[in-house]
């Protein structure tokens, strides 16, 4: 091959490679940045009240031995917000029940101040970290 004919397939593929890079920049550049969701995310932000901060110390121990368990009827509701281990204690060293999925949802029994969050599983009791609870109006 001739030496002309050489240089002009290297330029070529110099110009064709130069427009590929420019193809690519401009695709980054329009990408979207934020995903669009049609479904609008419902949640419900609670306080959860102390009752320590809210009674004297003598009265607080009087009613926490007086008052009955409660039942499981007044629960909230709530739905993973990631995929998560459900277990059997509120430590993350405890025994791990079942993984569930994205949008998972449960019935709330307590939302506990140590970061761990009771929950009604397969009709027993489990605990759920409360870093991937959504509190539903469901």
């Amino acid at each position: 091959m001739k030496k002309t004919t050489i240089n002009t397939i290297l330029l070529c593929i110099i110009a064709i490679m130069s427009i590929s890079i420019c193809f690519l920049i401009f695709c980054i550049v329009t990408r979207p940045r934020y995903v669009i969701v049609n479904e609008p995310e419902t949640a419900v932000i609670t306080e959860v009240v102390n009752i320590m901060e809210t009674q004297p110390a003598e009265t607080a121990s009087l009613v926490s031995e007086a008052e009955p368990p409660k039942e499981h009827t007044d629960t909230k509701h709530g739905k993973t917000s990631t995929r998560v281990n459900i277990r059997d204690a509120a430590s993350a060293d405890a025994k791990v029940l079942d993984t569930v999925e994205e949008g998972t949802t449960f019935d709330i029994i307590e939302i506990q101040d140590n970061g761990w969050t009771k929950i009604l599983y397969d009709g027993s009791e489990a605990y759920i970290s409360s870093n991937f609870v959504i509190i539903t109006n469901e």
